[in-house]
């Protein structure tokens, strides 16, 4: 039988069923020019590699739904497009 390529194919269903964000963790805002730091949620999608997990990054702006930040890795500056279920005050 053909392997499932859905949204949730590689995800395990227990992330899903773990329970439900607050809304104050999906109505937070960062101002710019604010530090904050990664903490990725597996129960959201489009999340940064987890490399950079746990690490404190600039907010820069926000773009849409997601919030522009900047971090450095190994002298290079990047910038990540990061909803704020993935960010926490530092």
């Amino acid at each position: 039988m053909k392997r499932s390529k859905g949204i949730y194919s590689k995800h395990s269903r227990a992330l899903m069923a773990r329970g439900r964000v607050s809304a104050a963790k999906l109505l937070k805002t960062f101002a710019a020019g604010s530090k904050a730091r990664i903490r990725v949620n597996p129960q959201f999608r489009g999340a940064p590699p987890l490399r950079f997990n746990n690490r404190t990054v600039e907010v820069v702006g926000k773009r849409g739904g997601s919030f522009e930040v900047s971090v450095r890795d190994g002298g290079k500056g990047k910038t990540f497009y990061i909803r704020n279920v993935h960010l926490e005050p530092a």
